[in-house]
């Protein structure tokens, strides 16, 4: 629920929020800081139940955020999706999954990928391969920036 909190502040200082998720991750950002800010939790009973709750499904990966929908998941889940406990493997986390948000704070970790492969890019010695293998993937992250940022504008 801190990560929540922390997400709420964000959002009201005007993060921007892109991909096919967004609109997913403000609301439930805004209806869970709503229904459990100062909640108390007094059992393992009771801490089990809320953390089962959707709203608090928003999972923060390198460079991304899960807004978890178990029907729609790309993903391999952890747990059955009927299971309220539920979560996604974020390490096989799939770029056209329809659970994926991408806030200004994921876009600060894009970047500084970027930064890094367009170093290795440069790179006079190295191997053919892996030039075009990260060349790819830069090109893919710029994309992911663009869109970000085109959202943001308007």
């Amino acid at each position: 629920m801190e990560g929540i909190a922390e997400d709420e502040r964000q959002l009201l200082a005007g993060e921007h929020v892109s991909g096919p998720a967004a609109d997913a991750y403000r609301y439930r950002v805004q209806a869970a800081s709503r229904e459990f800010a100062g909640r108390v939790l007094n059992s393992e009973r009771h801490a089990r139940d809320v953390l089962g709750n959707p709203l608090l499904q928003i999972h923060h990966g390198e460079g991304m955020t899960c807004v978890l929908n178990p029907a729609t998941a790309a993903c391999q889940l952890r747990g059955s999706a009927d299971d309220p406990m539920v979560t996604p493997d974020i390490d096989g986390c799939r770029p056209r999954c329809q659970c994926l948000a991408r806030t200004d704070r994921d876009i600060t970790v894009i970047q500084a990928r970027v930064d890094e492969l367009t170093e290795i890019v440069a790179d006079p010695l190295a191997p053919p391969i892996r030039h075009a293998r990260e060349q790819h993937e830069l090109k893919r992250l710029r994309a992911i920036i663009e869109e970000h940022q085109h959202g943001a504008r308007e």
